[in-house]
């Protein structure tokens, strides 16, 4: 079962519903079906660049100030904690562009290891606070998966992979989508969010329903209304 997935490694959600997703799969247990999970890229800041902007700044201008910012912090990190993810947004957070994370992104799926140094990247901002538009952090969470520093230093170094990630943007902007993150199943059904396990089994239940032989008397399940056709 082929997942593509929308995402972007600042967006609190997005490493919230991947752990979700996650969890979802081991709630099904032997039934799991196997995945094929492909990250795609999205820029929740499309006007961020690489100079660093104090994150809690950049959210109250955002947000209509300070206080509704904060409280909307809080409340995410709450939910966070809740999953036992360590997201802590008094480590000095910084607005910066992700392209140059997206672009090792896609080095790292050509590698087989997206899944380590997404999460490595998404633990470098939401944990530690770290400037995702640095050359060294990148050159860390590339090396968390066995990509060695100088091949990702060579990347940021050209304009490799960054007609790919463009492509990715264009394909999501294509899409519709234009909120992450988005799961979207076998190309066909879309689960928008960090949506509870619970649904996330639903849609996979269901999606695998279909790609099972047919059985006389057996009745489809109804698509339930977080998994929708594209």
């Amino acid at each position: 079962m082929r997942i593509d997935i929308w995402s972007d490694v600042v967006c609190p959600w997005c490493w919230i519903g991947k752990h979700r997703f996650q969890r979802a799969l081991a709630l099904m247990g032997d039934k799991a079906p196997p995945v094929e999970v492909h990250w795609h890229p999205f820029l929740l800041d499309p006007e961020a660049d690489a100079t660093p902007v104090p994150l809690r700044e950049a959210y109250a201008a955002k947000f209509g100030g300070a206080e509704r910012s904060a409280q909307m912090l809080a409340q995410t990190q709450a939910t966070a904690r809740a999953e036992g993810l360590p997201m802590d947004f008094d480590r000095n957070q910084v607005r910066v562009t992700t392209l140059p994370a997206h672009r090792l992104l896609w080095l790292a799926g050509r590698e087989g290891v997206q899944e380590a140094v997404g999460e490595t990247l998404f633990r470098a901002h939401f944990e530690h606070g770290r400037n995702l538009a640095d050359p060294q952090v990148l050159a860390e969470a590339g090396a968390a998966g066995g990509i060695a520093a100088e091949r990702v230093a060579a990347m940021l170094a050209s304009d490799e992979g960054l007609a790919e990630v463009r492509a990715g943007l264009g394909q999501a902007q294509a899409l519709g989508i234009q909120s992450v993150p988005t799961f979207v199943i076998n190309g066909r059904y879309a689960v928008q969010g960090g949506q509870a396990p619970e649904v996330f089994v639903q849609v996979l239940e269901k999606v695998a329903a279909e790609q099972a032989p047919s059985v006389p008397g057996k009745d489809d399940p109804a698509c339930t209304a977080e998994g929708c056709d594209l």
